[in-house]
């Protein structure tokens, strides 16, 4: 049974076998262009750092920009007259690379319609608005009428109908209106295939050396179905004339079109190396009553640590996930609360919070990876620290024993600091709570029994601190007190 922790967990990142990595590579380069009667918009998606946008209007450039990822633009224009626009996206690499053109038409020449005609990998539909009611429209395939129908009483009209997919059908549509303003035709070739004989291309396996580049890839052998050759991104595969790749535009696995035919399959695909990251120690320790683990790591030269993960798992490894934190950011020299085990006396493991969930070993799993040449490819490290501590380091602890509980709370419409400290102890004990909002002082607080405040936080603004602890109580005959600093963050 496959158990997270969803309290700590959030997502949780895959080490080892599945790589770590703090971002994903972007998805396949998405352009979308919308020229109307008064303005031009475009959205560009998923395109690599460095990739340049330059639109123009009537031969005036309104737009020179350099981008990453995502870019929108939006831009006015007079309605009443025609404009000459341009777009065009120069990606490196020069795969994801997009031009586009045209004229606007003015919003108020007839004719004030909207025609839509188009046939993608057998999907052929025709959508109309906006025509005189009556209109005729003829949709034909191949030269052969297919349907004649007319435009009904609130000028729309709908048609759909599925055609060969790999034939590579010629299809057209003709609106004859009285009025023949309103005429028009549209024409056009399926686009997903052209019959040519399905092929698959090779996907070489991943290298995981430590030093593996795109370099050391050896490309697939070509033949005479698909050859193959070396992009900035990544394998390119282009298939020879009487062949084409299976699903047309779309995807193919992990290779994906680029839109004129050939299929890209990204380094980041097959070239993961995997690393050994050095572990100088794991100690546990009891500081002022509080259990934690310290953990000393030697770093990777140039990899940050915002991607440093720690998970303890059970022996199914990431599967059985028993403590983690997908925060990232730990310093490589940290030292990190002890997640809390129940030892039965068959020497099986539980975690505190379910001892229902029994585990023969627990390891201290270290991850860190790094983005190389951009976004390029991803190297990793990892690191097994076998049979992490599970024995409370604060088992033998004199004391005095407690725990404080921080979170934020809303009551009747107003944020407050709620804190609650449990005197864990045999005897009566004073507590202290010193707050950015306030403190407070609690004496006498009985064996078992909780100190507890909430305080007013008077702002609606994210704020960060912390809540500071002072706890005395009896300890073999004498006061002993404790401080415990607790950090905090409200987010609203």
């Amino acid at each position: 049974m496959k158990k997270l922790l969803a309290g700590t967990m959030g997502t949780v990142l895959a080490l080892g076998g599945l790589g770590v990595a703090t971002a994903t590579p972007a998805a396949a380069a998405t352009p979308d262009v919308q020229a109307g009667c008064s303005s031009l918009y475009v959205t560009l998606d998923g395109y690599p750092e460095g990739t340049s946008f330059v639109a123009t209007v009537d031969g005036e450039t309104v737009e020179d920009v350099l981008f990453d990822g995502y870019h929108t633009f939006w831009y006015d224009v007079d309605g009443s007259v025609a404009h000459a626009w341009s777009v065009v996206v120069d990606a490196p690499g020069d795969v994801d690379d997009f031009s586009d053109g045209g004229t606007t038409v003015p919003c108020g020449d007839p004719p004030s319609d909207w025609f839509y005609a188009d046939a993608y990998c057998g999907n052929l539909n025709v959508s109309l608005g906006g025509f005189p009611a009556g209109s005729t429209v003829t949709v034909a395939v191949d030269a052969e009428a297919l349907t004649e129908g007319v435009v009904d009483e609130y000028g729309s009209y709908w048609f759909g109908t599925r055609l060969d997919e790999w034939s590579g059908q010629t299809w057209q549509v003709v609106v004859d209106a009285e009025d023949d303003a309103f005429d028009r035709s549209e024409s056009g070739v399926s686009s997903c295939g052209s019959g040519g004989e399905i092929v698959v291309p090779e996907t070489p396996p991943a290298l995981t050396d430590c030093a593996a580049t795109p370099e050391d890839t050896r490309l697939p052998s070509d033949s005479a179905a698909v050859s193959y050759s070396r992009g900035d991104n990544g394998i390119v595969a282009t298939a020879a004339s009487g062949y084409e790749f299976p699903g047309g535009a779309g995807t193919t696995g992990e290779w994906r079109a680029l839109g004129d035919g050939r299929l890209l399959l990204e380094w980041s695909s097959v070239v993961r190396p995997r690393c050994e990251l050095e572990v100088v120690s794991v100690t546990p320790v009891c500081a002022a009553g509080a259990p934690f683990v310290d953990i000393v790591v030697n770093p990777p030269a140039g990899v940050d640590e915002s991607s440093f993960l720690i998970s303890w798992e059970g022996p199914n490894s990431g599967y059985d996930v028993v403590y983690g934190d997908a925060g990232f950011g730990h310093p490589w020299v940290t030292r990190e609360p002890w997640p809390g085990f129940v030892t039965h006396g068959d020497g099986s493991v539980s975690p505190a919070y379910d001892e229902t969930w029994r585990l023969d070993d627990i390891d201290l799993v270290l991850g860190a990876s790094e983005w190389v040449d951009g976004w390029t490819y991803s190297r990793s490290y990892r690191a097994v620290w076998e049979d992490a501590p599970t024995s409370d380091p604060c088992a033998d602890d004199p004391g005095p024993h407690f725990s404080v509980d921080v979170s934020q709370r809303w009551l009747a419409g107003k944020l407050y600091l709620s804190v609650r400290v449990l005197n864990e102890g045999d005897g009566t004990a004073d507590v202290s709570v010193v707050t950015p909002f306030g403190r407070k002082h609690f004496p006498r607080v009985a064996a078992g029994a909780s100190a507890y405040q909430a305080f007013a936080v008077r702002t609606t603004e994210p704020v960060e601190g912390q809540v500071d602890v002072s706890f005395t109580a009896d300890v073999d005959g004498e006061q002993v007190t404790r401080e415990r600093a607790v950090p905090f963050w409200l987010g609203g």
